[in-house]
């Protein structure tokens, strides 16, 4: 049984795999590593080029899209390492990343998950992600977001979450407290399952050797219509899962108050063109993501019930203690303000 599993996701990304690869395969573990290739149904000759280059990739095929969440679940299953490591593919690892994961794992039993810093792709003066942040709204951060490294996040400490972008997971915690929740398709899965690992009572710890340059936003849109839809659509998921009941009522209610005012602004718009204009009226697109993740949330809501009932009855941790980590919506705004 190797160490580790290295698990990439794969969607139409061979122009950012040689990359990885060759990065990933200079890695040098105690125990040895296996690579495994989750292709979601890809259209261009991502199999074929890691079929004939890296033969010693297991590949694992998928008859479609199945998304972040589903597709890593599918290499999780069939991994055999001691630890799941997940790499997202518009990814190029630094030495030592794999072995800084696993020797900080191998340190403490309590820690549940090893996330790396995470920098800008070509610009590693840049902080993408040194661990995730929860704000008081329930959204999820990546702390240090945008910062310039002038060290203050070199040193290793514990955080409220990891990054799935590039993140060792101990298999124990997560046979203790299941996979990535596959109704998210992708985006958040990754806060979800950090979320139930702090109340099982488990840690997450930043590495700060374990150093990872990132293609931000290289495999989907940000903002487009479909990242608006997931990311928004999983938070609400996220936070009627795992959070206390008045931080599910309060994130129900502004998502409730933000879609009128969108559909109200929108018909003043549409009223002020004339109905007859056949004039699509600015700001429509958004109606209708939010209108969708109106209908999504609804239709998940007897699965997502289930899901938090379990998740409140099996629990060691109570709420306080994840509420500690929490850092204030207004000063994470502050930061963009300036």
């Amino acid at each position: 049984m190797p160490t580790a599993s290295v698990i990439i996701c794969n969607y139409n990304g061979h122009k950012y795999l040689p990359a990885c690869l060759c990065a990933v395969m200079r890695q040098h573990l105690v125990g040895g590593f296996e690579v495994i290739l989750v292709d979601n149904c890809s259209t261009d000759d991502s199999v074929e080029y890691v079929q004939h280059e890296w033969p010693t990739v297991t590949i694992l095929r998928a008859d479609r899209n199945l998304g972040f969440a589903a597709g890593n679940n599918l290499g999780i299953r069939h991994a055999r390492g001691k630890y799941i490591v997940l790499l997202n593919n518009d990814t190029t690892v630094h030495e030592g990343w794999l072995a800084a994961l696993v020797n900080t794992a191998e340190s403490d039993s309590t820690v549940a998950a090893v996330t790396s810093k995470i920098v800008y792709m070509g610009r590693p003066d840049i902080i993408q992600n040194a661990g995730g942040l929860l704000l008081t709204d329930g959204s999820g951060a990546d702390r240090g977001f945008g910062e310039h490294d002038k060290g203050q996040y070199d040193h290793q400490e514990e955080v409220f979450g990891a990054c799935g972008c590039a993140v060792l997971y101990r298999r124990e915690a997560l046979a203790d407290v299941g996979l990535f929740d596959e109704s998210f398709f992708c985006y958040y899965e990754d806060m979800d399952l950090n979320w139930r690992l702090r109340l099982r009572g488990w840690r997450v710890v930043y590495q700060p050797a374990a150093m990872v340059e990132h293609l931000h936003a290289g495999t989907s849109v940000e903002w487009s219509p479909f990242f608006l839809f997931h990311a928004e659509r999983n938070r609400i998921f996220m936070v009627v899962k795992n959070a206390p009941l008045r931080m599910v009522l309060t994130t129900l209610y502004r998502f409730a108050r933000l879609l009128l005012t969108y559909v109200f602004v929108a018909l003043q718009r549409r009223l002020r063109k004339g109905a007859g204009s056949g004039a699509i009226a600015p700001g429509l697109s958004r109606v209708r993501v939010y209108l969708d993740i109106a209908m999504s949330v609804t239709r998940h809501l007897p699965h997502l019930m289930v899901q938090r009932l379990r998740i409140r009855r099996t629990r060691r941790l109570p709420d306080r203690e994840i509420q500690r980590w929490l850092f204030p919506k207004e000063r994470w705004d502050e930061r963009f303000a300036r």
